[in-house]
């Protein structure tokens, strides 16, 4: 998506700055959702391929990367659920997708309005950085609803056996499965045991850009699951330019698109933006005017930055949080929210 959003600018006349047209070149490079591996990656192209503006997706890489960024001045975006990676100590950084923060709170007010007989729930993140921010947020957000939580267990991202698992959280009798930060195809795992064990509460699950990995390990215990990552961009509410684009990516990746995919579409209009509204290409100078700026984002029209009584910093995007749910092996859209700036 990266490579999309800049074609489309190049093709459109590409961006002005200082009565000069510049071109947008995408480079990318697999960090594996590893330090080690976001770190190397990130050094190549700071000191190597000389990029002033850099998107990183997962809080490993992310953590890793951002004290080179600050400290060399690259203009760095994010794809993070981690707590500590945003406010006014990281001047260069901002997100250009929802987290917890934007998602939970509109996530469990559906739910739990849609289902008032749930009055508790269960919880299971990975454990890691982003893992245990999900949890307390989400913890959160459930109990200003009312529910009590009765467990919020870890697991080790490299998990892969989950029948003692789903058995721990089914002994505790809850009306909801809540899984956080869990993989889609781990979660998969989740649903499939839990539904051996007979369970019949309402699943949900926050983590997730599309389907097809949980319904891949889920089978048909993928059904009825809620999520606040997926997006259903074949589905009627999209316009045909997202429904073509998401045909394009889906037979190009295997998968439809989420939101971490249009965080790398909307992170190039964003710069876009940010280089013409402050007539410059250094970074800095893009940093201190982002919180003004207003972008094309690949859910439609325009928008720009808020967060600040959550992060202590305009540098969140505004964005829609989309409630999805699966039914009949299909994601179907049940709420759109726009969260306040």
């Amino acid at each position: 998506m990266c490579h999309k959003a800049s074609q489309e600018i190049n093709d459109a006349g590409g961006v002005h700055v200082n009565g000069k047209t510049y071109d947008l070149k995408c480079i990318a490079y697999d960090n594996k959702y590893t330090s080690s591996e976001g770190i190397k990656v990130a050094q190549t192209l700071i000191n190597r391929d000389n990029i002033k503006y850099l998107f990183v997706f997962g809080t490993p890489p992310l953590l890793a990367t951002q004290p080179l960024a600050e400290r060399e001045g690259v203009l760095l975006f994010d794809g993070s659920w981690a707590l500590n990676t945003k406010g006014p100590k990281f001047p260069m950084t901002f997100s250009c997708e929802n987290s917890p923060f934007e998602m939970g709170p509109a996530m469990i007010s559906y739910v739990t309005t849609a289902h008032p007989q749930a009055k508790t729930v269960v919880m299971l993140n990975v454990n890691d950085a982003s893992g245990q921010d999900t949890a307390r947020v989400l913890r959160s957000a459930m109990e200003k609803k009312g529910l009590k939580v009765l467990a919020s267990d870890f697991v080790e991202r490299s998990t892969t056996e989950f029948q003692p698992i789903a058995a721990r959280l089914f002994s505790k009798k809850p009306d909801i499965v809540l899984l956080g930060s869990i993989p889609p195809a781990s979660a998969g795992e989740v649903w499939k045991e839990l539904d051996i064990l007979g369970f019949k509460g309402v699943k949900i699950l926050a983590n997730g850009d599309s389907i097809q990995g949980l319904v891949a390990t889920a089978g048909q215990a993928a059904n009825g699951v809620y999520m606040g990552g997926a997006v259903p961009f074949d589905g009627s509410s999209a316009t045909p330019y997202q429904r073509k684009v998401n045909d394009e990516e889906s037979a190009a990746i295997g998968e439809a698109l989420g939101f971490s995919s249009i965080g790398a579409y909307d992170f190039v209009n964003i710069v876009k933006a940010a280089l013409e509204k402050a007539q410059s290409l250094d970074p800095r100078k893009l940093a201190a005017i982002m919180p003004t700026v207003k972008f094309h984002t690949f859910y439609g029209g325009e928008t720009g930055f808020g967060g600040k009584e959550i992060y202590g910093s305009v540098q969140q995007t505004i964005l829609p949080v989309y409630i999805t749910q699966i039914v009949n092996g299909k994601l179907v859209e049940k709420a759109r929210v726009m969260p306040s700036d």
